[in-house]
């Protein structure tokens, strides 16, 4: 019998889960107030945007792994201390160089800390009921970046910027006393994993079914990010949306991933994670097709920009929670080494391919179009090439 149900724990861990969007969103209001303090330019505080990124990314590598050695609850309260720590330390920073290292300190804790999620759902559920769970966490991934700006927003005007900050610390230090009471540990049933972190990760990186379907969710969820890198000039500069129809236009896509995450979880009654993960890789690589081949042929407009956005970039509700429950299906011990590898990739490609497209920028639409259809087509491929729908003989 499980020690927790599958609604309690998709509750507990998406609360935790909630503050990566939270880290990287509420605070975007406030840039130009955090400019103004520490007397530079916008671009400059926003650099902090991608440093959280790789201070993340860092985060889950090393506390996937260590989660598997220590415990899914000491790395948590190891990882949002730190956290709480970094965001209270960014109250009182007086030079840019500062906001810079406690940014990454931050990202770092966070990073370590959200990686126990999907690992602690391996420790309780396999399959399909894993993957129901991961649904309803990524359902919470999706609704905090829409709410984290508001939220920001309404702290910024009746406090300070500080606020969000003192905010986001205290949101750690209240998830810490969750833990404590509402998340149960889970039975070791698996040894522990052999050697040190290296080992632990070659042991995945060698698995050829698992890094299919790693690779597949790094790209599919680059592609997503490719569109959001480049979403402001495609519908303000290059179509003339008004920046109030901007975030009406953006917004779309959200409703389309919570509709098919809903979907998701009724259809695993019928189908098992591969095969929605398939179709959920076959309907992106599609649209960024049709996408980019509209572009090369300039018959692209703002009618049929929408619909077809909306389908690439929802498709990644689709993509995510099933490749992440069919992949740490093939580990027992590794299961935090598998999970931080994941993130660790996806924030990394993530960064790199938004990165890409800007430097790679021609003021038309073209290299956003391309790079979100390469970087489904790879996802695609990989799925098909290395995964192949392998899952081990009793969770398929």
């Amino acid at each position: 019998m499980q020690a927790v149900s599958p609604g309690r724990l998709a509750v507990i861990l998406g609360t935790l889960v909630a503050i990566g969007p939270l880290a990287i969103d509420t605070y975007l209001p406030a840039l130009p107030a955090m400019a103004e303090t520490l007397s530079v330019s916008v671009e400059r505080v926003e650099t902090s945007v991608a440093l959280y990124l790789i201070g993340a990314a860092l985060g889950q590598l090393f506390g996937g792994q260590l989660s598997d050695r220590f415990g899914r609850h000491r790395v948590a309260y190891a990882g949002l201390a730190l956290f709480a720590a970094a965001s209270f330390g960014i109250c009182f920073v007086t030079e840019l160089s500062q906001l810079f290292a406690l940014r990454l300190l931050q990202a770092f804790g966070g990073g370590a800390t959200v990686v126990i999620a999907a690992a602690s759902v391996r420790d309780f559920y396999t399959g399909r009921e894993a993957a129901r769970v991961l649904t309803t966490i990524g359902l919470v991934m999706l609704v905090a970046p829409l709410l984290a700006p508001a939220l920001g927003a309404l702290i910024l005007h009746s406090a300070s910027w500080y606020g969000i900050f003192v905010m986001l610390g205290l949101y750690a230090l209240l998830m810490i006393l969750v833990l404590w009471h509402a998340l149960p540990h889970a039975e070791r049933r698996h040894a522990k994993p052999r050697g040190g972190i290296l080992s632990a990760y070659g042991r995945v990186l060698r698995h050829r079914a698992a890094m299919g379907y790693i690779l597949a969710n790094a790209f599919a969820f680059a592609t997503m990010f490719v569109f959001i890198t480049d979403s402001a000039f495609l519908y303000m500069e290059h179509f003339g949306a008004s920046s109030k129809l901007f975030p009406l236009l953006f917004g779309a896509n959200v409703v389309v991933m919570i509709t098919l995450n809903r979907l998701n979880i009724v259809l695993l009654r019928h189908f098992d994670s591969p095969r929605m993960l398939r179709a959920g890789l076959l309907l992106q690589c599609a649209s960024t097709l049709v996408l980019v081949t509209l572009v090369l042929l300039d018959q692209l407009t703002l009618g049929l920009t929408i619909p077809l956005i909306m389908l690439s970039v929802g498709a990644v509700a689709l993509v995510v929670p099933n490749a992440l429950a069919s992949f740490l299906s093939f580990f027992d011990a590794d299961a935090g080494a598998a999970t931080g590898l994941n993130g660790a990739l996806q924030f990394l490609l993530a960064g790199t391919v938004g990165a890409l497209v800007t430097v790679f920028h021609t003021g038309s639409v073209l290299p956003m179009a391309a790079m979100m259809f390469a970087c489904s087509l790879i996802a695609t491929l990989a799925f098909i090439g290395l995964a192949r729908g392998q899952l081990p003989a009793r969770t398929a």
